[in-house]
């Protein structure tokens, strides 16, 4: 497997972005980011293409006894369920947890629900008909890809497009599933962290992550 090591988040992104550009630059598209890196990683993808840039604000629901993540919580009430739990495992936990999991969704929406009204907001009926680029900053997982699709799929896209700079193996195989495009810069059979594959860590703080969102068009190239 070939992995690739990256002086930044930002030199990764102008790299996915050179692979986009002639594909996309004129098309109806939007660059939605899935982790504050990838907000890094995708604002040059968004300013290349000329396009917006949004996050999806999401939690994850963990059960701490079982150490198994049980769901993902995203806006406008969509919860996905962890897709590695078999239909079993997931009536056998909210059984054992019910109302701690009911407790911990409800305020896990409270939350995105108010962060969405501190300038996050992100609406997924505004993306139909687009293409969407899902960005990551490194994907060692695909729970997140798959609660990505999840809450997209009663949009309508026009196609769901993958741009992540490292991905483990698993995570890609998955993607090749949920999604209609990939580029992808390393792969990795042993995910290590994220950081790990970043000389510089520009991951962006939440002010930051703000800043960028709004600056996007304002960078067009």
């Amino acid at each position: 497997m070939l992995v690739y090591y990256f002086e930044s988040r930002a030199v990764a992104g102008a790299k996915l972005a050179a692979e986009l550009l002639n594909k996309y630059r004129y098309e109806n598209t939007a660059v939605v980011a899935l982790d504050s890196g990838g907000v890094a990683v995708g604002y040059q993808i968004a300013i290349y293409l000329h396009t917006t840039l949004q996050q999806l604000i999401t939690e994850n629901i963990h059960i701490d006894d079982e150490s198994i993540d049980y769901a993902t919580v995203l806006p406008e009430g969509v919860v996905a369920k962890n897709p590695n739990l078999t239909e079993s495992e997931e009536q056998y936990y909210y059984s054992e947890y019910a109302g701690q999991l009911s407790d911990a969704i409800r305020e896990a929406s409270t939350r995105i629900n108010r962060m969405l009204g501190d300038g996050g907001d992100i609406d997924a009926q505004a993306l139909h008909g687009r293409h969407v680029i899902l960005v990551s900053e490194g994907l060692a997982s695909s729970t997140m890809l798959d609660a990505a699709v999840q809450w997209l799929k009663p949009t309508h896209v026009e196609r769901i497009i993958l741009a992540c700079p490292i991905i483990s193996v698993d995570a890609l195989d998955r993607a090749h599933v949920l999604t209609d495009e990939l580029h992808i810069l390393g792969v990795t059979p042993n995910y290590i962290s994220t950081n790990h594959y970043y000389d510089n860590d520009d991951a962006p703080d939440q002010e930051m992550v703000k800043k960028m969102i709004n600056a996007t068009i304002f960078g067009w190239k």
